[in-house]
């Protein structure tokens, strides 16, 4: 009798072990193993943007460890006169403030910008939509004012081509002012840091709010 009790209380116990043992979660590695190509769009005009591009890499990798991504530099690659000498022409204004200013604020305008977007669409679009194609990416992220305009005209070209959707986001780099080449409305996202620059999206790139993220 007193063995039919001790093995039915081992047998209780032993269930409510089993009840008791947690479910082993899975974490984010082990959920989100699929790796993404992503194409970063930069230049080396100024340090923030190779950097920012590099620090959403490491977190792109972090959450999809078998990802791939490379930078391109559209501007050095494609873009006509004067763009193409970005990178050059930043390392002087930038020994020049006065320039700098003087440059910024009278290309800070629409009828400029207006000139500018056109320029670039019509003499690098071909050029960037080659590039993008040629990397085949899952998603494309640009960190740089100067390109976005003529991506967002790319990605949904090649989209269209190929069946594929290509989503572009671009993630401003300035905190509580920003120029006026940063804002497209035909990105799928756009990620600011401040409400000031979520404003200027809305104000100065017609950038729908659902799409802005703070």
């Amino acid at each position: 009798m007193n063995k039919e009790i001790t093995k039915k209380k081992k047998t209780k116990t032993s269930k409510m072990k089993n009840k008791q043992q947690p479910t082993k979660m899975k974490t984010k590695k082990e959920t989100n193993d699929k790796g993404l190509k992503i194409l970063f769009l930069s230049s080396d005009t100024g340090g923030g943007h190779r950097a920012s591009a590099e620090s959403l890499a490491s977190q792109f990798l972090h959450l999809y460890p078998s990802s791939t991504y490379t930078l391109l530099d559209i501007l050095s690659d494609h873009a006509p006169v004067p763009y193409n000498y970005s990178v050059s022409s930043y390392q002087h204004l930038s020994s020049n403030p006065s320039q700098w200013k003087v440059v910024y604020n009278v290309s800070n305008t629409w009828p400029i910008k207006g000139m500018a977007s056109l320029h670039l669409k019509i003499w690098s679009e071909a050029g960037v939509r080659q590039s993008i194609q040629a990397y085949n990416p899952d998603v494309v992220v640009s960190v740089h004012p100067l390109m976005t305009n003529v991506p967002v005209i790319s990605c949904a070209k090649i989209s269209a081509e190929t069946n594929k959707h290509i989503p572009i986001f671009t993630v401003v780099t300035d905190l509580g002012n920003g120029h006026a080449y940063w804002f497209d409305a035909g990105v799928e996202r756009m990620f600011v840091a401040s409400d000031s620059m979520k404003s200027l999206a809305i104000k100065m790139g017609g950038v729908e709010e659902n799409k802005i993220v703070r």
